[in-house]
């Protein structure tokens, strides 16, 4: 029983000796390597301010921080945990030790999807994300509005937090929608996007019609439904009709089954 003990000993103090306690065995370089978007530019200094910005969140020191500091928060699963945390633009951060002095992170940035008004932006998970964390797509992306009351039920003035995944249903119908018609249903430009307590209203361009077209919504709809009843029977056919019959009315209401209700403009 004492041979198992002695040896258990004989090991941690080797890597006591070899590792945490080790004086060469200390962080001096750090790398940004493979990353997207925000996290790769080619400015030297906007690179450092981002190495700074990682520095600061994991209390490194370069020249100080061992390599192996035997504490919980140096473990390489505790400090992506608390990046994603601190920056929740990040969707993964995976992290390296190269003996015996390096660090390499590489960080892939969530993909924006639409605006959430001036500060905002939203991905595909439905998380709010800082727009000042990304160059300008503004332009490119649809724009989503709301009453606070109609994606919360506290009484919360804002209906937005930085950092915040919403768990409304009506967001993720929204989000639903966008994404089908970014891979699948590509000739649906959606533009604007607004979602009351009581249905959702989508102002988009189809093909290269140069008119836009407002869409009605139920509120709660799952994806499935949406590509097979509103997309496929439904929307596409009556979008493709107006184009093709030079119809003036571009009001589609698509909230209830089985039929279409469009009101005249006046």
């Amino acid at each position: 029983m004492c041979i198992p003990v002695i040896a258990g000993v004989l090991l941690w103090l080797a890597y006591r000796a070899l590792f945490p306690n080790n004086p060469r065995l200390i962080v001096n370089s750090i790398r940004l390597a493979g990353n997207s978007g925000y996290w790769s530019p080619a400015d030297p200094d906007e690179r450092q301010e981002r190495m700074d910005r990682i520095l600061a969140i994991l209390h490194i020191r370069p020249g100080v921080t061992p390599m192996f500091s035997g504490e919980e928060e140096y473990d390489l699963a505790c400090m992506a945990a608390k990046l994603r945390t601190k920056i929740p633009e990040l969707e993964r951060a995976d992290i390296w030790r190269v003996l015996p002095d390096q660090m390499i992170f590489e960080l892939h940035e969530r993909i924006p999807v639409a605006n959430l008004g001036t500060n905002y932006y939203i991905d595909d998970s439905a998380t709010v994300l800082d727009k000042s964390a990304y160059y300008d797509i503004s332009a490119s992306l649809p724009s989503i509005s709301c009453k606070p009351a109609a994606v919360r039920t506290s009484g919360d003035a804002s209906p937005f937090q930085h950092g915040e995944a919403l768990a409304n249903s009506s967001i993720r119908t929204v989000l639903d929608f966008l994404r089908l018609a970014r891979l699948e249903f590509t000739d649906v430009h959606p533009k604007y996007i607004y979602i009351s307590q009581d249905f959702i209203q989508c102002d988009l361009l189809y093909k290269n019609d140069p008119g836009i077209f407002t869409i009605l919504l139920p509120l709660r709809v799952r994806e499935e439904q949406l590509r097979d009843d509103i997309f496929g029977q439904r929307l596409l056919p009556q979008l493709e009709s107006a184009i093709r019959n030079h119809e003036d009315e571009r009001s589609l209401d698509l909230r209830f089954k089985d039929r279409v209700i469009a009101k005249k403009r006046s």
